[in-house]
């Protein structure tokens, strides 16, 4: 059975006005009596000036989450959303 856990590597408060969140997510599993352990990272960007976000820090968060989740191929369908389901 496959695991996966999740952190936050790194957050970088840029000159421009911007955070940047990296983000790992770990999947542990077992391929024959191997164990198999495979990442994936994405950074996420927010502005700390945008109005919209209560919490800039946890909105690049999500977004870096997201794009990791996405490069092991999770929730691809969320990025073409002129599709209709």
């Amino acid at each position: 059975m496959a695991r996966w856990c999740g952190e936050v590597r790194d957050v970088i408060y840029n000159d421009n006005g911007k955070v940047t969140v990296v983000y790992r997510v770990t999947i542990r599993g077992i391929d024959g009596e191997a164990l198999v352990i495979v990442h994936r990272e994405a950074a996420g960007t927010a502005s700390l000036s945008d109005a919209r976000l209560d919490d800039p820090v946890a909105a690049a968060e999500e977004a870096a989450f997201c794009k990791a989740c996405a490069r092991f191929g999770f929730g691809l369908y969320l990025y073409h959303e002129d599709e209709a389901l």
